[in-house]
């Protein structure tokens, strides 16, 4: 019986000291002076990630440490104005404005590829997309800038670079973010000049509605979580107003989760949810926190200034579980770098929330959307795909096997197993 408890107890301790690992911080890869201030970052394929620099470059870096140059634009006439997004067909998203005819701006939205010479830009367009994340029918949901009149609108992006106006918002509004809801609806920030800021909801019929206003000018990042609320920031408005954390229910209860102070430290530059439903964030202190549902925040790793990077800094999760993102200062050259933080958090579960088409016969290739789908291999109830590519994190390809009958898909991945809720129809 004592070599029970003791064993039971070594297992206590052993997972303890587990769980109590330091965080390990690493420089990925330093950018180069002509690249500098590094911001956005996706990961394109397992180990691969995408960063804009210096507004007119993006980069491909691997884990290990190479970096590319991908796509390069003049300046002037060119900036980059979007975050990179991944699409459905391989290839990696975002927009660039140039001075247009009678000094009016005009935007174009290219792609790249993994290698160089991939660059392609598209049709010009009246206005000017902010690219936020890909839908499920294969677009890219954006905040638009309006040339004619200095305003704000949500639309979408469609791959040959089209850009659709969905909403017009009222003049003196500017959204700040926008998402694609668990529901299938639009949810997002916008604030309002000289006024609170407010999260809202655009269905998908075109009704808005406001959520709840946050009583702070100037609504930062905004993402909905696991558990169906919504989580944003506030920032620093001279000694006036502090960075904070905030939580509002889709009933509109606000709640203060944590402040972190009126001064730039206090400044939050980046808020996702981890593998561990957590919150995880950056503040411009170079401090990464964790913060619960509930408001339970820790600290989680503090950067030493200037030597491991200067924020503001961009973050992810990677499919191996491990954070990364972009310093826009410091590490070695003092331009910037792409870094490594490992919490020891687990690969995130996959997500599967649509597919398409919903029947067909053997030989059929379905595309499937939803989150954290590198790395995937998928099954037709129960049968195998032998045919499986992934496009980025949310984009799966899979053709019907020989065998397969009518139910679920089910998606397998390092970080766990999903079923679709919705049955596939094999004919």
């Amino acid at each position: 019986m004592l070599h029970h408890i003791q064993r039971a107890l070594l297992a206590i301790l052993s997972a303890a000291t587990l769980s109590a690992a330091p965080p390990v911080y690493r420089a990925v890869y330093y950018v180069p002076d002509q690249a500098a201030q590094p911001s956005g970052i996706t990961e394109g394929s397992p180990g691969l990630f995408y960063i804009q620099a210096n507004g007119t470059f993006i980069l491909s870096v691997t884990v290990s440490g190479t970096g590319t140059t991908v796509a390069a634009f003049q300046d002037p006439p060119y900036l980059i104005e979007s975050r990179v997004i991944s699409g459905p067909n391989h290839l990696i998203y975002s927009s660039v404005t140039s001075a247009g005819p009678n000094g009016k701006g005009q935007a174009n939205v290219f792609s790249v590829g993994p290698t160089p010479g991939g660059q392609e830009s598209y049709p010009p367009q009246a206005l000017l997309p902010y690219l936020t994340q890909n839908l499920p029918n294969g677009t890219f949901l954006a905040s638009l800038g309006v040339y004619s009149d200095d305003s704000s609108a949500l639309g979408i992006v469609d791959t040959s670079g089209k850009v659709t106006s969905l909403y017009q918002f009222p003049q003196g509004d500017l959204p700040n973010s926008v998402l694609y809801g668990g529901d299938g609806n639009y949810y997002g920030a916008a604030n309002t000049r000289g006024a609170p800021g407010y999260v809202y909801q655009l269905t998908q019929a075109g009704s808005f509605t406001k959520l709840g206003t946050v009583p702070f000018p100037g609504i930062g990042l905004v993402l909905q979580a696991s558990d169906g609320n919504f989580y944003g920031t506030t920032p620093v408005i001279g000694g006036a107003y502090a960075g904070s954390v905030f939580k509002l229910t889709p009933a509109g209860q606000y709640t203060v989760l944590h402040t972190f102070g009126n001064r730039q430290t206090g400044v939050i530059d980046a808020l996702l949810e981890g593998s561990d439903g957590k919150l995880y964030g950056v503040t411009e202190g170079q401090t990464f926190f964790s913060l619960t549902t509930s408001g339970q925040y820790k600290l989680a790793y503090q950067e030493k200034n200037g030597h491991e990077g200067v924020c503001p800094c961009s973050m992810i999760q990677g499919s191996d579980g491990i954070f990364y993102g972009t310093a826009a200062g410091g590490g070695l050259t003092g331009a910037g770098e792409v870094f490594a933080l490992d919490l020891g958090l687990p690969r995130p579960a996959p997500k599967a929330q649509h597919f398409v088409p919903e029947s067909g016969v053997v030989g059929t290739k379905i595309r499937i959307w939803g989150y954290n789908l590198l790395s995937a291999s998928v099954q037709f109830n129960g049968v195998a795909s032998t045919a499986v590519t992934n496009s980025g994190p949310n984009y799966v390809y899979a053709t019907v096997p020989e065998g397969a009958t009518t139910g679920p898909i089910t998606i397998t991945t390092p970080g766990g197993t999903v079923a679709t809720k919705a049955n596939f129809t094999v004919q």
